[in-house]
């Protein structure tokens, strides 16, 4: 016979970001034919891909070869798509005056962009180069009201240097400034030189303090739960066939569930709205 335990939000510990801690109304003893498994599982997909904590969030910009400027800028925490991204390294082209303007300041034009390319299944760096002041007459380019640089003597590219981390979730392994120093002067696109690992977390590891295997690392591993929707969403798992643990022989006052990612690193959840149903067999 099966007895049902429900932890929820109400057994979060307060700034762990990733544990819930259910306290026993009383001391329970195990033998060693308890067993228990994860009946159903509630929660939402809301752990980022970029972030401080996994420190793939910087990137710097060096605007043109005639200066040793260099801007260093911080992306706020939180789930890009690769479109988004480039959003946002275009608007922190804009928010330090990093463009120019066309069609009488009608269009905006940068001179560097991160695409995705799906054919490829990649990324891809597009580099373009800064015109001298006669090639921006010719393209009817203007600079934009504020900028506090000059257009360069010979025309070269704008520099983006992205940190280790971001170059990981890009793909770009094997360099991490663009464009190289020997093509500044031209037009440039670079692909992922790596698989691009753009969602870091692909699937939530559950740990149990009723857990001691000696098949796995950590012992307490419990359950692993696929991260198969899109972000924002409700995960929702109902387990009609549960798979049962067993249960270290011993005596509890409380049940502790910890949520890792797939590496075993503890999870940072900005949602902490969960509803956990374990089944327990004594």
């Amino acid at each position: 016979m099966s007895k049902t335990v429900i932890i929820n939000s109400k057994n979060y510990v307060a700034n762990s970001n990733n544990t819930f801690n259910y306290v026993l109304p009383t001391d329970c003893v195990f033998e060693s034919t308890s067993k228990v498994g994860l009946q159903a599982i509630y929660m939402y997909n809301s752990t980022f891909n970029i972030s401080s904590r996994i420190g793939n969030n910087t990137f710097q910009i060096i605007w043109n070869a005639n200066t040793t400027t260099t801007y260093n800028i911080t992306i706020p925490d939180g789930y890009y798509s690769g479109s988004d991204l480039n959003y946002y390294i275009q608007s922190q082209f804009v928010a330090n005056n990093l463009y120019m303007t066309s069609n009488n300041g009608t269009n905006f034009e940068y001179f560097t962009e991160i695409l995705v390319n799906s054919i490829r299944y990649a990324f891809q760096i597009n580099t373009y180069n800064l015109p001298t002041a006669s090639q921006a007459t010719t393209l009817g380019f203007s600079m934009p009201s504020g900028a506090t640089w000059s257009l360069p003597t010979v025309s070269c590219s704008p520099q983006i240097i992205l940190c280790s981390g971001l170059g990981v979730l890009l793909g770009f392994n094997n360099a991490l400034t663009y464009p190289f120093l020997s093509t500044i002067g031209s037009d440039q696109t670079y692909l992922s030189d790596s698989t691009p690992i753009i969602s870091p977390i692909n699937s939530y590891l559950l740990t149990l303090n009723l857990i001691n295997s000696n098949l796995s690392i950590p012992t307490n591993i419990f359950y692993s739960i696929p991260l198969n929707v899109s972000f924002g969403s409700l995960i929702s798992i109902g387990n009609s066939n549960i798979i049962y643990n067993q249960i270290s022989p011993g005596r509890y006052r409380n049940f502790s569930i910890q949520f890792l990612d797939q590496t075993y690193n503890p999870l940072y959840l900005n949602d902490t709205e969960v509803v956990i149903v374990l089944s327990i067999i004594e």
